[in-house]
């Protein structure tokens, strides 16, 4: 075969691979916002073959040495498909590392993790749930150990997550925000500011929360043409190519700020899946680049966009004509400083920016002690209450304000919570040079987010996937990640709100 037939079958294969992950998403996604309780199991072994048919086209001999054939006349092929040919390769390497029956099992098991997760949250049952979890933790252990890793075992989903990222690496950024803030958190502990947010906690009716969700995703760019939200039980967003985005919400009838910040949270990884040069549509590169950035974006529209003062001047009328009773005497200014008002929560999801990183701290910290073998499934409940008292100084209750309050573990998605905090500094850096070549506070005060979403979608979307993120942070912002801006980011923001 001659190089260009060995290219167009590469195309062939990813267009064909990337078909049968789209086929296990849109099942997924139903299966998640859809599907009736009783047939969650039934539709988890559906899914679990269809995830298995995408395995085996991943892991052909065909694509093995087409790939192979590829990598080593890497130097013949354009940008795109370099980077396609690298990540395919890649994720064939890792996955045929992994036996079919491992992956299988692994695959349907997971599903039953997540059905057994919502009914153990719903009841707080977490002998309901231990098993599971043991489970994905078992199984993805089995699997690191055939992937291969360097150093901690930790490292084998933490790089895959986060291409570059060692336990070694993270903990020096964790260190340097941990150290930055900590001193911070003191402070406006101590502060006698005191902020009134009793507004917030009235009831608002669902259904005008969800007219307003639609609302604040139209306002960010985000087009409802080409993508849509629905419910679920914990918030998330999935992408089937640019046309073709999903994201879902949780709506609370005795308060609307968290509908308003998970909009804005998931509407912006949908911008990034909505965004990218549609020449890397159908690609390996045609989507959002790794964990950390993804959650970059998401975060930057949830915190530095709408947690800013000039954001809530343009946006609480708009809000109000929702509920017009029940804001009628909130100002922008109090509304800003409700949404800022730092303390203590049990919730991750609930947490304000400034205490936000403590709460992934303890994550990364279990699971890699879990992976790493000092500490037991069993032994979970407890030591997540022992350092949320040592961290934050309150101990959940129960373990559904604990252990059980979020969706990831029972995914199998390890590795992925240090990507909340990474992308936390990823946006306070690149939010630094976007304010110094756009009016930020001028552009939210006046209601031109297509100004800030153009910016982003000129300096970062558009990329999709086909830089790392160390390439990436150093084309937009000319360094490597530092966790300098965002210590900087919040020391300025709560020194001047507290009084400090």
């Amino acid at each position: 075969m001659t190089f260009q037939e060995h290219l167009d079958r590469f195309h062939q294969l990813q267009h064909t691979y990337l078909s049968w992950r789209d086929a296990t998403q849109v099942l997924s996604w139903d299966w998640r916002a859809m599907t009736p309780k009783k047939a969650s199991t039934a539709r988890a072994d559906v899914i679990g073959l269809v995830s298995a048919k995408e395995n085996e086209v991943l892991c052909s001999e065909d694509m093995v040495k087409t790939l192979d054939y590829l990598t080593e006349h890497a130097d013949q092929l354009g940008e795109v498909d370099r980077a396609c040919v690298r990540l395919l390769k890649r994720d064939c390497d890792r996955a045929r590392r992994v036996p079919v029956e491992l992956f299988n099992e692994f695959a349907v098991l997971q599903h039953r993790s997540e059905a057994a997760w919502e009914e153990a949250k719903r009841t707080d049952n977490w002998p309901l749930y231990a098993p599971h979890l043991e489970n994905m933790f078992t199984y993805t252990r089995r699997m690191m150990d055939c992937w291969g890793y360097e150093g901690s075992p930790y490292n084998a989903m933490l790089g895959y997550c986060e291409e570059g990222m060692t336990t070694e690496i993270l903990d020096g950024l964790f260190r340097d925000v941990r150290d930055g803030i900590t001193p911070l958190v003191s402070k406006v502990a101590a502060s006698p500011v005191e902020i009134d947010d009793s507004f917030r906690f009235q009831r608002f009716d669902v259904e005008q929360q969800k007219k307003m969700a639609n609302m604040l995703l139209a306002e960010m760019g985000f087009d409802l043409t080409r993508g849509f939200i629905a419910e679920s039980e914990h918030p998330y967003t999935t992408s089937f190519g640019l046309d073709d985005v999903r994201l879902t919400n949780h709506y609370h009838d005795d308060q609307f700020i968290p509908a308003v910040f998970t909009t804005l949270h998931e509407g912006g990884h949908g911008l990034y899946e909505q965004s990218y040069d549609r020449s890397l549509n159908g690609t390996m590169v045609g989507g959002g680049l790794t964990s950390g950035m993804h959650e970059s974006v998401s975060r930057f529209w949830e915190n530095i966009v709408g947690r800013d003062r000039a954001f809530w001047e343009y946006m609480l009328p708009k809000i109000q004509a929702y509920f017009p009773q029940e804001l009628k005497d909130v100002t922008p200014e109090g509304m800003y400083r409700a949404v800022n008002k730092s303390g203590r929560s049990l919730l991750r999801m609930e947490a304000d920016e400034l205490t936000y990183n403590l709460h992934i701290i303890l994550r990364y910290e279990l699971e890699r002690d879990v992976f790493e073998g000092r500490v037991q499934v069993k032994d979970l409940p407890r030591l997540w209450k022992e350092k949320m008292e040592a961290y934050l100084g309150i101990v959940p209750a129960d373990d559904r304000t604990g252990i059980l309050q979020d969706i990831q573990w029972s995914m199998g998605q390890f590795g992925y919570f240090p990507a909340y905090a990474l992308g936390n500094m990823y946006n306070a850096q690149y939010s630094a040079r976007l304010k110094k070549e756009v009016d930020f506070e001028g552009a939210l005060r006046q209601g031109n987010l297509a100004a800030i979403y153009n910016w982003k979608r000129d300096n970062l979307y558009r990329y999709g996937a086909l830089y790392t993120p160390d390439e990436l942070m150093r084309k937009v912002t000319g360094e490597s990640l530092s966790a300098k801006y965002l210590v900087e980011h919040l020391t300025r923001k709560f020194t001047e709100l507290y009084e400090l």
